[in-house]
């Protein structure tokens, strides 16, 4: 049986079985961080990395993002504290109706997914990486040993081994050597159709018998190898939708107020020290005061002679300290503003703002929390589920769906209470919208059921 992806490529199963883009010691994909574009980072060298993302190589870009996360607390703190709280959702798998066949499907892929065999919650984690760069590519690594395809490990691929084509701007493809984990055969051969619809001319070139991808040093993703999720704090090409692309000016104004700051407590954190010498004082002398004073800075130490004096001068201030630390806050609430959509639960106003103005805003605003979980959940059901199901029970019309639930503003007992008292008034409620919404699974045929005493006093009847 043929077998095709959600974009209509065809799947190599043998393909599968091998890892596409693990890292190497001598080719393109290395572990090891050599330009470090951070350092030094200047307006001028900023915008030439953000423009040659652009262009089509986002190295550079990418590798400044991730020196901006262990460089910059403030911006980690809040990436994570976003990338945590949806990381931290509880997952469901939703049948795509209530007939047999979907609900077997479902069972099949809440067994595979949602057991202790897969880390799915740092997998999750590792895949809201795109919420800073604006994508993450997470390889799947499948376990064909028994009678299932099994999806074993999701492991983080590097995105700076990633770039898109130049044409389109959206198709991810993995840097590689030539003929290095492709397929020999060509994307018309191999029914790449998706990737000819988007651009047009020829899609591959030949070269020693071995077909390569029509960029330079890179293959096209293989069809269920990969879950590859988009973050879009803007509409507009993917590499241009992370927000380091934002947070790096911020970043790159912060350090230099930091740079100055350091500065001025150096020069103004103490006291001036002024050492004085009689007429009489020779070389040797002067070299023994001025050593003298300079121990006084940093060892708060020294011995001179009776005839030698030091006076401590209170440094004249140009300007204070303040002025610097209101910059950083104020570059620090933009952060906040653009990872979180609101400041009050990272930073309180000066003499304003209480705990419940922060209670208010949540650790990350409702609105994002619920885009961030709609969109994850719809490249897990895209990118995992449908290979799952395909591989294990054939291609399906309709298939299940991995959502992330996010808490729901009523409690449990409450929602009980209105589902109780909407059925005495006769409302009509599907038993399965309340044992999802309650996290319950559905009770089999012959299992003994929770109810009113006279049900069960019925049932025991109609039993015996």
């Amino acid at each position: 049986m043929t077998l095709y992806d959600a974009y209509g490529r065809e799947v190599d199963t043998a393909q599968l079985r091998a890892e596409q883009a693990a890292p190497t010691m001598a080719g393109v994909r290395n572990i090891y961080s050599v330009m470090h574009p951070s350092a030094g980072l200047t307006p001028e060298k900023l915008s030439a990395i953000l423009r040659q993302a652009e262009v089509g190589d986002p190295f550079l870009y990418l590798e400044m993002a991730e020196e901006m996360e262990e460089k910059d607390l403030h911006y980690l703190a809040v990436l994570g504290t976003r990338k945590e709280t949806i990381a931290g959702l509880e997952l469901t798998v939703r049948a795509a109706s209530g007939a047999e066949e979907d609900m077997r499907v479902a069972d099949m892929v809440r067994d595979l997914l949602l057991g202790k065999t897969l880390n799915l919650a740092d997998a999750l984690f590792d895949m809201l990486d795109a919420i800073g760069k604006g994508f993450s590519a997470t390889e799947i690594i499948w376990d064909t040993s028994g009678r299932e395809w099994m999806p074993v490990r999701l492991i983080w691929r590097d995105p700076r081994w990633f770039l898109f084509d130049w044409i389109s701007g959206e198709q991810l493809l993995v840097r590689t050597l030539t003929g290095e984990g492709q397929s020999p055969l060509s994307p018309e051969q191999r029914g790449d159709t998706h990737f000819q619809s988007r651009v047009s001319g020829p899609r591959a070139i030949e070269t020693n018998g071995t077909w390569n991808a029509f960029q330079p040093m890179t293959a096209p993703l293989e069809p269920f190898k990969f879950i590859v999720h988009f973050a879009k704090a803007k509409s507009g090409l993917p590499i241009r939708g992370g927000l380091a692309r934002a947070a790096g000016w911020s970043y790159l104004f912060k350090n230099y107020v930091l740079k100055d700051w350091v500065t001025f407590a150096e020069v103004f954190g103490q006291p001036l020290r002024l050492g004085k010498y009689g007429p009489g004082a020779t070389d040797a002398d002067k070299q023994s005061l001025l050593s003298a004073v300079a121990n006084i800075g940093t060892d708060a130490a020294a011995i001179i002679p009776d005839s030698m004096l030091i006076e401590f001068t209170e440094a004249r201030q140009t300007g204070s300290a303040e002025l610097y630390e209101r910059f950083c806050e104020y570059l620090d609430r933009q952060v906040s503003k653009a990872v979180l959509g609101q400041t009050l639960t990272t930073d309180l106003p000066r003499g304003a703002g209480s705990r419940a103005a922060a209670q208010v805003h949540d650790g990350v605003r409702r609105d994002i929390l619920a885009a961030d979980a709609r969109r994850l959940g719809e490249t897990l059901t895209r990118d995992l589920v449908r290979p799952i199901v395909d591989l294990n029970a054939g291609p399906q019309k309709r298939y299940p769906r991995l959502e992330l639930v996010l808490p729901s503003d009523q409690n449990d007992q409450q929602f009980a209470r209105i589902v109780a008292e909407l059925a005495d008034r006769g409302v009509r409620i599907a038993q399965k919208t309340v044992l999802d919404r309650l996290g319950l699974p559905a009770a089999d045929a012959n299992e003994p059921i929770v109810g009113p005493a006279t049900t069960r006093q019925n049932a025991v009847s109609a039993a015996t």
